[in-house]
């Protein structure tokens, strides 16, 4: 508030309780101000009211200097220098801690760079939104210690070439956050194992591995309750598949928005002349956001970290249950009418391996979690409330391109 305004209230203030006898509710109203200012202002002595004891120049910073408006714009113009592909405020905070030993607020960070025209205001994303849904956030949380998320990116295309330019997103969510892209011949399930071969040696195998319901990961294939190579793969493994909802991205959300930072920092940004070019910058970037991750991530690492190495006796295409050193595949499905709204015939339905799973209607359009208990020969559903699962039906579930 300027000094003069204030200093105007103030007169007001107080002829409106002396002369008028209006009371400070009355006055705090009128003014726009608060009771207790009010209550201060009218008690004052004349030669008080001129007197602004704030201190403090408008536009002067109160908690950083100017040198750390310099340092901010510096470790900027040093990333941009340097062609990082990372070059936000969360970095700019963690680079500005590490030269002057100060932490900065993202508030700050962002203000210096919007008065020198280098970023833009960012609209806040609402979480939350699925909660109403029951989306199983807690039921997911516990599933291991680690946790990865799987997704392709492509088909693109070099310019002046029709050949397909496909990548492989994975996208470990917990303990660490690391990202990795590997560009593939073709969005397939071979392809795909050849490459988590190669990733889980040189990083690790997690507990868990989320992925949609591409048939290529086996989430939808054709013959009806049959589990695809890559399903396989990950129970000799003894990775728990969780196949998230259809048609719900966002169930993915750590993959995808790795997915999207992809495209804006790497494809969009560089001009390829052939595919050996994309394979060599790929290893640049891949380097690049592994130092990001630890940058702006404080979570401890994996103490215990299994590689594909050790299971090099181990036939991981086997397909008799009792060998798989896990038994159980999950679910996310939000729950689909089934039958005419409001009728005698309406009901809830969710789609598990092609087979049709009826449900009360009370469920319609909320998330269940499944699990496919292949030694049980069984699926249970679920719902969560209050994070604890509670079952709403256990069907008999029987995999046949298995033995048992």
């Amino acid at each position: 508030m300027e000094k003069i305004l204030l200093i105007a209230k103030r007169k007001k203030a107080k002829h409106l309780y002396a002369k008028k006898k209006w009371s400070i509710r009355k006055i705090a109203k009128h003014l726009s101000s608060g009771r207790s200012s009010v209550s201060r202002w009218v008690k004052m002595d004349e030669d008080k009211i001129q007197l602004d004891n704030r201190g403090w120049q408008k536009g002067r910073l109160r908690k950083y200097r100017q040198e750390d408006k310099e340092a901010v714009i510096s470790i900027r113009e040093g990333l941009v220098k340097e062609e990082s592909y990372f070059w936000g405020d969360i970095v700019i905070r963690s680079n500005f801690f590490n030269q002057t030993d100060k932490d900065a607020s993202l508030w700050f960070i962002n203000s210096v760079l919007r008065e020198k025209g280098l970023s833009k205001k960012h609209v806040k994303r609402q979480k939350g939104g699925s909660k109403y849904m029951m989306y199983p956030v807690h039921t997911i949380n516990k599933l291991g210690c680690s946790m990865m998320s799987l997704d392709f990116i492509g088909p693109r295309y070099l310019e002046g070439s029709p050949d397909k330019i496909n990548f492989l997103s994975c996208k470990y969510i917990r303990p660490t956050k690391e990202g990795i892209v590997r560009r593939i011949t073709g969005q397939t399930a071979e392809q795909t194992i050849q490459m988590l071969k190669g990733i889980w040696e040189t990083y690790y195998i997690p507990d868990t591995l989320k992925v949609d319901n591409d048939s290529a990961f086996g989430g939808n294939l054709s013959h009806k309750k049959c589990i695809g190579k890559l399903t396989l793969f990950l129970l000799n493994l003894g990775v728990k598949p969780l196949y998230i909802a259809p048609r719900s991205p966002w169930n993915n959300g750590e993959v995808e928005g790795f997915n999207n930072v992809f495209s804006k920092k790497f494809w969009n940004r560089i001009s390829f002349e052939n595919e050996e070019e994309i394979d060599i910058k790929i290893k640049d970037f891949n380097f690049e956001y592994e130092k990001y991750s630890k940058l702006i991530s404080n979570n401890p690492p994996l103490e215990k970290k299994r590689k594909i190495s050790g299971f090099k006796d181990r036939d991981l295409a086997n397909r008799q249950v009792e060998k798989f050193r896990t038994k159980d595949i999950f679910f996310l499905r939000i729950v689909r009418r089934k039958g005419d709204k409001d009728g005698k015939n309406e009901k809830g339905s969710i789609n598990i391996l092609g087979e049709e799973i009826t449900l009360k209607k009370d469920l319609i359009n909320l998330f269940v979690f499944c699990r496919l208990s292949l030694g049980q020969k069984k699926i249970f559903i679920s719902t969560e409330s209050d994070g604890k699962l509670q079952k709403v039906k256990a069907k008999k579930f029987e995999i046949k391109n298995i033995l048992y």
